[in-house]
Formats: structure tokens, C-alpha cells, sequence
């Protein structure tokens, strides 16, 4: 009886552990939070936790206008957990007037948030990035952008 009695305190205490440490994990949205770059830390995303975003392009062509930017520009995100069960942002910005809304079934593992755009099902993968103190971005007009 006191064999059974130790196993059932051990197993409750295991159990009490797991609940702990599934309880405290974060959920995707949280996960998503923070600053995301490619492979060459040019291009990316940084998302803020009151919805805003800020999207930063290395030479991309801006669509219908057909003129290439560079630089960084502010946007908004929302998140959702759609039917299927999975997590999806939409981001939408401006660009020289011209409005953009990108929507992306998304996954953050470790220190890689993947993107799959729901249109085409290109996939990104980008990386948690700190960008330096006095990091600074030149864009197409000869500007400077901080990040």
C-alpha cells in the first residue's frame, strides 16, 4: 500500500510539472513579438505588442508602380487562429501611396518564425535579430532610417 501511495505522489507531482510548464509557455502571438530578419538582415519585420509593425525592405519592387524601395516603412498586424487550427498575420502597409496587405500562415520555433504566404505558398524564414545600438538603413532617396 505504501508503494502504491509513493507512485501516486510521484505521478501528481509529475503532473503538477508538466502543468506548470505548459501553463507558462507562450502563445503564438506573443512568440511572433520582437525583431525578424533574413539571412542577409536587410529585409524583415519587427512586430510591436499594441499591433504595429514595422516592415524593412532591401530592393523590392513595389507593385503596379514598378519602382524598387528601400528602406523601412510602418504598418499595422493582426493575428488570428483560423479553422484549420493554425496561427496567420496579416500585415498591411503603404508604400508610395500604394497600400499592401500580405497574409501569412506562420510559425515560430526556437528562434525562426517561418512565413507562408497565402497566395503563392512561398515560404520565408526568418530569424530573431537585435539589431546595434546605432544601426542605421540608407534608403533609395538618401535618407537614413534608425532601427
Amino acid at each position: 500500500m505504501k508503494h502504491i501511495k509513493k507512485i501516486l505522489v510521484i505521478a501528481l507531482a509529475a503532473l503538477m510539472v508538466l502543468t506548470v510548464f505548459t501553463a507558462c509557455s507562450a502563445s503564438p502571438e506573443k512568440k511572433l513579438l520582437g525583431s525578424w530578419r533574413d539571412s542577409t538582415g536587410m529585409t524583415g519585420y519587427e512586430f510591436k505588442e499594441d499591433g504595429k509593425c514595422v516592415v524593412t525592405f532591401a530592393d523590392v519592387k513595389v507593385p503596379i508602380l514598378n519602382v524598387n524601395f528601400n528602406g523601412a516603412v510602418d504598418g499595422v498586424y493582426t493575428v488570428s487562429k483560423r479553422e484549420d487550427g493554425l496561427y496567420y498575420v496579416t500585415i498591411t502597409y503603404t508604400i508610395y501611396a500604394k497600400s499592401v496587405s500580405k497574409d501569412y500562415m506562420f510559425t515560430v520555433e526556437e528562434s525562426a518564425l517561418t512565413l507562408t504566404d497565402t497566395t503563392d505558398n512561398s515560404v520565408t524564414v526568418l530569424m530573431a535579430y537585435t539589431a546595434p545600438a546605432d544601426s542605421t538603413v540608407a534608403t533609395s532617396d538618401g535618407a537614413t532610417v534608425t532601427a
